[in-house]
C-alpha cells in the first residue's frame, strides 16, 4: 500500500472516529444543559462540535482534491484554516455540497466561536462582550423556533427542553450527514475503507445510526431501571446486591435527581456529596465497596451455583483482563 493510501485509509480513518467523537461530545454536552445563561454550557457545545464539523470537513476534502502529482506541502498548508465556510465551500463545485441557509447560519456560528471567541475571555476587550458565543447560541434559537429564551431571571431563566434538543440535532445532522457521505463515496471510488467505524465507538451513533440526540438513553435507563426493580432480574448481579448490600438512606423525595445523575455526569456531582455524607455512617466501608465493584462486573458468577451466602460466594471471571496483560 502506498503512503498516500495509508494515509487516507487508516490515518482519515482514524480522523472520522476522532471527529464523531467531539460530535457525540458536544450534543451530550446540549442535552444535559439545564438552561441558557451558562456561557459555560454553551462554549462546551460548540467547541465539541466546531472541532467535529471542521475535522470532518477537513477529510471529506483531502479524499476530494488531493492528488499524488500535487504538491504535498503546498496542499497540508492549504487545511491549515478554521474557518467552516472556507472549507465547506471547497466542496461546493467538486461535490454539489449546499446547506439550506438555518444550516449555513449555524456553520458560521461555528466559524466565529472558533476564530475568535473561544480565545475571547484571556483578552481585556472580553469585559465589553462577556457572552458572546452564548448570545450567539440564543439568538439562532430565539430565531428559528421563534421564540424568547430568558437568560437572566433567577426565577423565569429558560430551561433546555425536549423540542431544543431536537432542533439542534436535526441542525447538526443536516451538515453531518452530507458531508459523510461524500467521505463514504470516495473512499468507496479509492477503493479504501476511510468510513469503517467500530460499532462500540461514540462515533458510531452519529456515523452509523445517525441519531443526534440522546432521547434513546433516557429510555434506555428507565427501560433498564424498570427491569432492575422487577422480580425479572434474577441474574447474579441482581442477586448479589439484593442478598448483600444494604441500600443507604437516601432520600425518597429526591428520587428524580437519583435517577438524572444515572445519565449525567454533571448531575452526579450533588449525589456524590450526599454520598459521602451517608458514608461517614458505613462501618464496613471496604467490604461494602468490594461488593459493590463486584455488582458491576460484567463476569460475575454468584447466586444458584453456590452453597452459603456470604461476601466469599461472588466470582468474578477476570480472564479476558489478564489476556489483555
Amino acid at each position: 500500500m502506498r503512503p498516500d493510501e495509508y494515509w487516507k485509509n487508516f490515518n482519515l480513518g482514524t480522523e472520522l472516529d476522532i471527529s464523531g467523537r467531539f460530535l457525540f461530545n458536544g450534543l451530550q454536552a446540549f442535552h444535559e444543559m439545564k438552561h441558557f445563561a451558562a456561557e459555560e454550557d454553551a462554549f462546551e457545545f460548540l467547541y465539541s462540535v466546531a472541532v467535529g464539523v471542521e475535522r470532518l470537513l477537513k477529510i471529506a476534502i483531502i479524499l476530494t482534491e488531493h492528488d499524488t502529482a500535487a504538491d504535498q506541502e503546498s496542499f497540508e498548508k492549504s487545511l491549515i484554516t478554521h474557518s467552516h465556510q472556507d472549507l465547506a465551500l471547497r466542496l461546493r463545485e467538486p461535490q454539489g455540497l449546499k446547506f439550506p441557509a438555518r444550516e449555513n447560519e449555524f456553520i458560521a456560528i461555528l466559524g466565529r466561536f472558533y476564530t475568535s471567541q473561544r480565545y475571547g475571555r484571556y483578552s481585556l476587550k472580553s469585559v465589553f462582550v462577556p457572552t458572546q458565543e452564548r448570545d450567539e447560541l440564543v439568538k439562532f434559537l430565539e430565531k428559528h423556533l421563534e421564540i424568547k429564551i430568558d437568560t437572566s431571571g433567577w426565577l423565569t431563566v429558560t430551561r433546555n427542553e425536549r423540542k431544543h434538543r431536537k432542533f439542534i440535532g436535526k441542525v447538526v445532522s443536516k451538515i453531518v450527514n452530507p458531508v459523510h457521505k461524500i467521505i463514504e463515496e470516495e473512499a468507496r471510488r479509492l477503493n479504501i475503507y476511510t468510513y469503517e467505524i467500530d460499532c462500540q465507538s461514540k462515533a458510531s451513533k452519529i456515523f452509523l445510526s445517525k441519531k443526534f440526540d440522546f432521547e434513546d438513553e433516557d429510555i434506555l435507563q428507565a427501560e433498564l431501571m424498570a427491569y432492575f426493580l422487577s422480580s425479572e432480574a434474577r441474574g447474579p448481579n441482581a442477586q448479589l446486591i439484593r442478598d448483600l448490600i444494604k441500600p443507604l438512606s437516601f432520600d425518597p423525595a429526591l428520587e428524580g435527581e437519583y435517577l438524572a445523575a444515572l445519565r449525567s455526569d454533571r448531575k452526579k456531582i450533588a449525589v456524590l456529596d450526599e454520598l459521602e455524607s451517608h458514608y461517614e455512617d458505613v462501618t464496613n466501608f471496604k467490604e461494602r465497596r468490594d461488593l459493590l465493584e463486584a455488582s458491576m462486573s460484567e463476569n460475575l458468577t454468584y447466586g444458584e451455583e453456590v452453597e452459603d451466602e456470604g461476601i466469599e460466594d461472588f466470582e468474578i471471571d477476570n480472564s479476558e483482563d489478564e489476556d489483555a496483560k
